[in-house]
Parts: C-alpha cells; sequence; structure tokens
C-alpha cells in the first residue's frame, strides 16, 4: 500500500492539475478485480497492470503510452497553429472587408453618376457587380452641340485591384473625351493611353456610341459585344466591334458603324455578364437569348428592370459575371 494517499487518489490529483494532467499514467496494483481497472481508466489512466509485472510488457506499454501522448502533443501543437491561423486570417478577412468596402464606395462614385438628361432621349442605366467590386465600368459625357458620348468596358478580375483598374479606365474615357468627339477617336485615344500605361500586360473590352439630338447614333467597339437596336416593328439589328481589345497593340483602327433612331425605338450596351449564366435548361444563354429578351421587353422606357427580372427568371443560378448596361431610347 503506498503511504498517506493510494494510488486512485494519487490518479486523480494528477489528473485535476492542468499543468501534468497530459502526463500518460500506467496504474500497477496487486489487484486485479475488474472493478479495479475499471475504476482507474475511469479516472485517467492511460493502461493498467496488474502486480507482479512482466518488465518487457511494462516497457512495451510504456512505449505505446509515450507514442499516444506524443501524437496528443502534436495533435494539440497543429490544432494550436490552426487556432492562430484562422486568427490571423480573420484579421486579415476584415482588413480586406474594409478595402472592399472602400473600393465599392469609389466604384460606385464612378458609375452612379446621374444618366444624362439628353434631348429627345431617355437613358437608362444599370450596374450589377458579382462582388462588392467588379470589373465593369461605364460612364458617359455632353459634347459639343448637345452631343453625348456612353461607354463602357469590360476588364478581368473582381475586388480591390479591379476598382483600381476601373478607376484609370473611367480616368482614361474621360480625358479622351476632353480631346476627341467622335466614338472611334475616343477608342482610339483610350486604347493609345491604355498601352502606353501598362505595355500589353492587361486588356479590356470597351465600347462607344456618341448620339445626337436628331436620332443619329454612331458607334464604335474594340472586342466588345454588339449593341443592339430594337426598331418599332420588334426587330432587332447588331452594330458589331470592328477592332480588337484594348491594350494588345500599340493603335487601333477603329471603323465606326452609323444608324439613326426613330421615335420609339431603343439601342443597348451592355457587357457580356448581361448575359453570363445559365438558363433553366442548364445550357449557357448567348447574345441570340439576350437579344430576343431586348425584342420582347425593349418597347417602353425603364424597361431594364424588365429586362434584368426575365434573366433572372431564365436563368437557373442568377448572373454569375458583373453586369452593366446603358439604354437609350429615341423619345
Amino acid at each position: 500500500m503506498m503511504p498517506e494517499m493510494d494510488g486512485y487518489e494519487t490518479l486523480q490529483r494528477l489528473k485535476a492539475d492542468k499543468a501534468l494532467r497530459h502526463i500518460p499514467v500506467i496504474m500497477i496494483s496487486a489487484l486485479n478485480e475488474l472493478d479495479s481497472v475499471v475504476r482507474c481508466i475511469e479516472l485517467g489512466a492511460e493502461d493498467y497492470l496488474p502486480k507482479p509485472s512482466d518488465p518487457t510488457l511494462l516497457k512495451a506499454r510504456l512505449g505505446a503510452s509515450l507514442d499516444k501522448k506524443r501524437a496528443r502533443d502534436r495533435e494539440q501543437e497543429l490544432a494550436a497553429a490552426l487556432r492562430a491561423q484562422n486568427t490571423e486570417m480573420a484579421a486579415w478577412r476584415k482588413a480586406q472587408e474594409a478595402d472592399l468596402a472602400v473600393a465599392h464606395t469609389t466604384q460606385q462614385a464612378i458609375v452612379s453618376s446621374a444618366p444624362a438628361h439628353l434631348r429627345g432621349w431617355h437613358v437608362e442605366t444599370i450596374y450589377k457587380p458579382l462582388i462588392q467590386v467588379g470589373g465593369d465600368v461605364y460612364g458617359w459625357r455632353e459634347l459639343d452641340h448637345g452631343w453625348s458620348v456612353f461607354w463602357i468596358a469590360d476588364a478581368t478580375g473582381h475586388g480591390v485591384a479591379a476598382a483600381l483598374f476601373t478607376t484609370l479606365v473611367a480616368l482614361l474615357f474621360n480625358q479622351a473625351i476632353s480631346e476627341r468627339q467622335t466614338a472611334e477617336g475616343i477608342l482610339t485615344k483610350v486604347n493609345q493611353e491604355f498601352y502606353s500605361t501598362l505595355r500589353g500586360r492587361a486588356f479590356m473590352t470597351a465600347c462607344c456610341a456618341v448620339v445626337k439630338t436628331d436620332g443619329e447614333l454612331s458607334f464604335a467597339g474594340a472586342g466588345h459585344p454588339a449593341l443592339l437596336i430594337r426598331r418599332r416593328d420588334g426587330t432587332i439589328e447588331t452594330l458589331s466591334s470592328r477592332a480588337t481589345m484594348i491594350g494588345i497593340y500599340p493603335a487601333l483602327n477603329i471603323e465606326p458603324t452609323v444608324t439613326a433612331l426613330a421615335s420609339g425605338e431603343a439601342a443597348l450596351l451592355y457587357s457580356d455578364g448581361l448575359y453570363s449564366s445559365k438558363e433553366n435548361t442548364g445550357e449557357r444563354s448567348t447574345a441570340e437569348t439576350l437579344a430576343k429578351s431586348f425584342a420582347q421587353t425593349g418597347s417602353s422606357a425603364d424597361f431594364l428592370p424588365s429586362l434584368i427580372a426575365q434573366r433572372d427568371q431564365t436563368s437557373g443560378d442568377g448572373f454569375d459575371d458583373d453586369v452593366a448596361a446603358i439604354a437609350l431610347h429615341r423619345a
């Protein structure tokens, strides 16, 4: 027998001490009754051997217990490292969310200006980034003679980098519009400055439309989806881009397309996100799908919300890319 306290009490005190509770304990006792074994295990013993114990067996049990202890220690080290990593990731995520919030505010300030009040035209705009900040951007400016210019650009990526990228794009368009008055001239100037800045390390699609109060529309595109025109009889015409993407070459040869819109007709500039979704059938939407939707909903002013709602209804999972669009209705 042990003096002052027996093995059970010793085991209890060890397991109650935070500094000692992880030490593996093998109980050795002359008692070989089942009740004694169960009590030792319940108190936290790693193993139990009856007296007289065999040295070889004791050594094997000690080795096994130490191996388990090392495995538990390693598991606890990994768990502590994981907790530290999670704490670090939470702090990083919080910082990223703060950056995204600022980037979102910045980008919204760029694209949320009130639509133009152009005599003879009604203008609608919509902007839906996939996350807080997207790679699409659009804008408009008044020109001389009562004309106006509308443009859309679609760059790759999302997040803070996209916000900085679209800020650069908006700056380049505003500078180009200050110097040029034609759709092709503006895109040519944007490409020149864009390439000069990034030297072929980034690309984007873009389009530009100059409209006049008498209904004339001049369109130029660089790798961008075609402009859609809905005529009064419901037919859809397309004005395709005639140049490659912005940023590939230092100079672009851009040919504009000129048309005219009569009263009740509409033109739609958009990014490819407007048809970037899966239909309920599981097939990908296409530009032709968008054209059909435009034919059905584009006869009235303020049709963009209806168009978006229709695209949402026919899409199984909703849009999977940024969406930007400008609708120009001839009053």
